[in-house]
C-alpha cells in the first residue's frame, strides 16, 4: 500500500536511511523542483509525497490506479545496503576483474591493460609486466583501442576511447598525438584502460554503439542465484560515434534513452521505448539506425548461465545488477552494481507486481521497521 511520505533528512534518518543515500535522494528531489521545466508541479509534488522521483513517475505513468504495482523510490534508496561488506568485491571495475582472474568465469570480462596511478600507468592482467609511457603507448598501438572508464563511477560518467589507426592517435575519435595520450592519461587517474568492445553481428544491426543488457540476480540464501529482472539500453543521439556513451542522464528534455524488453527466460527482446524525463515515446525501431530491435539473443542460454555461475562465486553478495555487454567476442561483464538503478527495471517489470520480487523488497523494508532505536542508529551510520 503506497504510504505518504516526509521528505526531510531528519525524518530520513529516523526512518532508517543510510546517511549517503538520504543525501542522495534529497539532492535528486531538489534537482527536480529546480528543473521547473521539465515537469508539472502539480503532478512532481504529488509523485514526491508518494516518495517517487518526477521521471520515475511519468516513466511509469504513475497514478493512483498503479501505484501499488512499483517500489517508491524512497524505500528503494531506503533498504541500501542490501549486501554486506563483500559489496567491496563489485564496487569498482578492477576489484571485480581480480576477482574472476585465474578462473574460467575470467572470459567473460574485458581484458584490462592499465590502471593510472599518480606513479604512472601501471600494467594489469592482460598488458605486460613493462612500466612506464612508452609500454602504455605500445600496448595501445598493439591492441588498437582502449575503452577508458573511472575504477568506480555512476551513470556511465567519465567513459572515452583511445585509439591507434594508420600510424595516428586519436582521443575519442579525434586526431591527437602521443602527448596527447599521454596528457589524457594525466588527467584521468583511478581510470581502467581495458578492451574496447564492438557489438555482434545481430546487436550491430540495431546499432554499432555497444550495447548493455541489465540482468538483476538475486541470491538472498547464497546458494540459489535466481534472475528477477532484466532489460536492454541501446545507444541513443549518437550517430556512429563509439565513443560515446549508450546512456545519458534524463536531465533535460531532449535527453532520452533507448530501452527493449528482454525475456530471460526464452532469450526474446523487443517492445523498445524511448524513455525520457517526462514522457514514454513507442519506439520499437531504433531512434539512431531504424533498424527493428527484436528477435531473439543469440547465445542467451549461456548468457543467463554465465551470470549465474558469477553469482555462485561471489555468493555472499545477494543482490547483484549486472551489467553485460553482447560483443563480437561473446558476452562480457563490465561492472556488477550492488544496487542498480530501478527505474527501468521497473518500467518493464514492476517490482511489487512479481511475487517473488514483492517478497524479497517487503521482507527488506519490514526488517528495517523492526529495529529499534539503536538499529537505526546504525544504519544511519553506513558510510559506502
Amino acid at each position: 500500500m503506497a504510504r505518504k511520505v516526509d521528505n526531510t533528512f531528519e525524518a530520513l534518518l529516523k526512518d532508517g536511511f543510510a546517511r549517503p543515500r538520504a543525501e542522495e535522494y534529497l539532492m535528486i528531489l531538489k534537482e527536480e523542483v529546480d528543473a521547473p521545466d521539465l515537469y508539472d508541479p502539480d503532478y512532481r509534488e504529488w509523485a514526491h509525497s508518494y516518495g517517487f522521483f518526477a521521471k520515475e513517475a511519468y516513466c511509469y505513468d504513475l497514478n493512483e490506479d498503479n501505484i501499488d504495482d512499483y517500489m517508491s523510490d524512497y524505500d528503494y534508496h531506503r533498504i541500501w545496503p542490501l549486501n554486506s561488506w563483500q559489496r567491496i568485491w563489485i564496487n569498482d571495475k578492477l576489484t571485480l576483474k581480480y576477482m574472476m582472474s585465474g578462473t574460467s568465469l575470467d572470459k567473460y570480462m574485458p581484458e584490462y591493460y592499465y590502471y593510472s596511478t599518480p606513479e604512472g600507468p601501471l600494467p594489469l592482467t592482460e598488458a605486460s609486466r613493462s612500466l612506464g609511457d612508452d609500454a602504455f603507448l605500445g600496448t595501445l598501438r598493439e591492441v588498437g583501442e582502449f575503452a577508458c572508464k573511472p575504477c568506480n563511477g555512476a551513470r556511465t560518467v567519465g567513459f572515452h576511447k583511445l585509439s591507434y589507426a594508420g600510424g595516428e592517435y586519436l582521443v575519442d575519435n579525434r586526431p591527437s598525438s602521443a602527448q596527447g595520450v599521454l596528457d589524457f592519461l594525466r588527467e584521468h587517474p583511478n581510470y581502467v584502460f581495458t578492451e574496447f568492445l564492438h557489438p555482434s553481428d545481430q546487436m550491430a544491426k540495431i546499432s554499432p554503439v555497444i550495447n548493455n543488457l541489465r540482468i538483476m540476480v538475486f541470491n538472498p540464501t547464497g546458494v540459489e542465484p535466481v534472475i528477477g529482472a532484466s532489460y536492454f539500453r541501446f545507444a541513443s543521439a549518437v550517430g556512429n560515434d563509439d565513443s560515446k556513451s549508450n546512456y545519458v542522464y534524463p536531465s533535460a528534455l531532449d535527453a532520452g534513452n533507448y530501452n527493449v524488453w528482454f525475456d530471460w527466460k526464452t532469450g526474446w527482446f523487443g517492445g523498445g521505448k524511448d524513455i525520457y524525463c517526462n514522457r514514454v515515446v513507442d519506439a520499437p525501431r531504433s531512434p539512431d539506425t531504424g533498424a527493428l530491435a527484436e528477435g531473439t539473443l543469440e547465445g542467451w542460454e549461456e548468457l543467463c548461465q554465465m551470470v549465474l555461475d558469477m553469482s555462485d562465486r561471489l555468493n555472499p553478495l545477494e543482490y547483484l545488477g549486472y551489467d553485460v555487454c553482447i560483443s563480437d567476442h561473446g558476452p562480457k561483464v563490465i561492472e556488477i552494481n550492488s544496487h542498480s538503478g530501478s527505474k527501468y527495471v521497473q518500467f518493464f517489470h514492476p517490482f511489487y507486481k512479481d511475487e517473488y520480487l514483492n517478497a524479497y523488497f517487503t521482507s527488506k523494508i519490514e526488517a528495517i521497521e523492526a529495529l529499534d532505536e539503536e538499529g537505526i542508529r546504525r544504519r544511519n551510520a553506513i558510510v559506502r
